[in-house]
C-alpha cells in the first residue's frame, strides 16, 4: 500500500481521506489493503487523510494484528470510546471515501453495513464510494503482471487447441469421452504448463452449454458424441507470486463445417459481432475520455438485443481479472450491477457475451487489457466461427 500515491489521489479528487471500516473481516478490501490475515472479531477503522499520517482505531485485544500498518495505532475497548475517537479523528473532515455503494448498485464495493455509514455521516463527513480508488490501487496490473497475463492467455490458447484435438481423436478412435474427461484432460495440461486454478475448467455440450454455470462431475457428465455442440471454458494462471489469470471460452462442433446447424452459425455470428463492437467502443473512446464498465456492456448488449436474442443474454458482458479469476476492478456490467467504475491503465477484464437456450448455448470469451499502448486483446487469436472438429 503506497500512502503517498493514495494521498495524491485524494487531493486530486477533492477528498479529505479514505476511511476503511471493518468488522469480522467482512471488508475484504480493507483486510487486503492493510495485509491483515487470520481471525479478526472486533471493529476496526483505518483513516488515510489527504495530508499527514494515517490512523488506525483498533480494539485492545487485536492490537497485535495491526502493528505493521503505516501510521499511528490508537486502541479502544468499548463502543463509547470508539465513537469518541472517531469524532476526534474526523473533526473538520468534510468528504471521505468508504467501501460504500449508493443504492446498492455495486455490491462488490458496498462492504460497510448501513449502521456504520449512519454513524460516520452523523459525525459530519459526506461519504462517497471508494470504488474507483479500489479499482486503481487493487486491480491495476504492474508491467510484470501484464506480462504474466499474456503468458497465461497464450498457454490457454495452446491448451484449447490440444483439448479440441483430444476430443476429435477420441471420437475418431471410438473411445468414450465425457465432459468430465475433457476437464480432467485440461487440468493435466495445466500441470504440464505449470499453471494453477482455484476451480474449473468447464466443458458443456448441447443443453448443458445453455447453463452458464454448469459444472460437469464424474458422477453426472454427458458423453460427447458426433453432431454435438461443445463449449470449453478454462481459466488459470502460471505458478508465480502475483501471477494473473487468463480466462477464455471457445465453441466447437463435433462434425464438419457443413454439418453445423444454420441457427448455430447465426447465433455465434451475433456474439462475434457484439464482442467486436465492445472492442471497437473501447478503442474509439479510451484515449479521449473516461470509459466506464457499464458503457462497454451497453455497446455489446445492444448488438444482441437488436438481433432478437437480448433475453437470452442473462449475465454481464465481462468481469475484472487480477490474481483472482474475478478481480476487484471494474466489471463490464450494466445488467447485474451498474458498474460506473472507470477503466484505467493496467485493468484486465473479460469480454464474454453469451446466448443461452434450453437446447444449446453459446459464448465467446476474450481477455482485454488497458495497456500502455491502449486497448490490447491478450487472448489472440479471436474466434470468428465455431470450430469444426472434422
Amino acid at each position: 500500500m503506497n500512502i503517498e500515491q493514495i494521498q495524491a489521489y485524494l487531493n486530486e479528487h477533492n477528498l479529505d481521506g479514505w476511511l476503511m471500516a471493518d468488522f469480522h473481516g467482512r471488508n475484504d478490501i480493507a483486510m487486503r489493503m492493510l495485509g491483515i490475515t487470520g481471525m479478526v472479531t472486533r471493529r476496526s477503522f483505518y483513516f488515510i487523510p489527504s495530508e499527514g499520517e494515517p490512523t488506525a482505531l483498533v480494539h485492545n485485544i487485536e492490537a497485535a494484528k495491526f502493528t505493521a500498518v503505516p501510521g499511528t495505532v490508537k486502541l479502544y475497548s468499548g463502543y463509547k470510546q470508539l465513537e469518541s475517537e472517531l469524532h476526534t479523528l474526523l473533526h473538520n473532515v468534510n468528504r471521505i471515501a468508504m467501501e460504500y455503494s449508493p443504492m446498492g448498485r455495486l455490491p462488490y464495493v458496498g462492504l460497510v453495513e448501513a449502521g456504520t455509514i449512519e454513524l460516520i455521516r452523523d459525525l459530519g463527513p459526506e461519504i462517497v464510494s471508494s470504488a474507483d480508488m479500489v479499482a486503481l490501487f487493487m486491480a491495476a496490473l504492474t508491467p510484470e503482471q501484464m506480462a504474466m497475463a499474456r503468458m497465461a492467455a497464450r498457454n490457454l490458447i495452446e491448451i484449447k487447441d490440444q483439448t479440441f484435438e483430444f476430443i476429435r481423436t477420441s471420437l475418431t478412435d471410438h473411445k468414450s469421452v465425457t465432459e468430465h474427461d475433457v476437464c480432467q484432460f485440461i487440468r493435466g495440461k495445466f500441470d504440464e504448463y505449470d499453471m494453477e486454478t482455484g476451480s474449473g475448467p468447464n466443458c458443456s455440450v448441447d443443453s448443458h452449454a445453455g447453463d452458464p454455470h454448469y459444472e460437469p462431475s464424474e458422477e453426472s457428465s454427458a458423453v460427447i458424441k458426433k453432431g454435438q455442440l461443445i463449449l470449453v471454458d478454462m481459466w488459470a494462471k502460471i505458478k508465480h507470486d502475483d501471477a494473473v489469470y487468463g480466462d477464455i471460452t471457445w465453441m466447437a462442433f463435433a462434425g464438419s463445417k457443413e454439418e453445423i446447424p444454420a441457427k448455430y452459425v447465426e447465433m455465434f455470428a451475433v456474439l462475434v459481432k457484439a464482442r467486436d463492437r465492445a472492442i471497437a467502443f473501447l478503442r474509439e473512446n479510451i484515449d479521449s475520455r473516461p470509459v466506464y464498465g457499464y458503457e462497454v456492456d451497453d455497446a455489446c448488449r445492444e448488438v444482441i438485443e437488436k438481433a432478437g436474442y437480448g433475453k437470452y443474454f442473462v449475465h454481464r458482458t465481462g468481469h475484472s481479472i487480477t490474481t483472482s479469476e474475478h478481480g476487484s476492478g471494474p466489471n463490464i456490467d450494466n445488467l447485474e450491477t451498474e458498474d460506473r467504475r472507470k477503466l484505467q491503465k493496467g485493468h484486465l477484464f473479460s469480454i464474454e457475451p453469451g446466448i443461452y437456450m434450453a437446447d444449446c448455448g453459446f459464448r465467446t470469451e476474450i481477455d482485454v487489457l488497458i495497456g500502455h499502448d491502449g486497448v490490447e486483446i491478450v487472448s489472440l487469436p479471436l474466434q470468428t466461427e465455431i470450430v469444426a472438429l472434422f
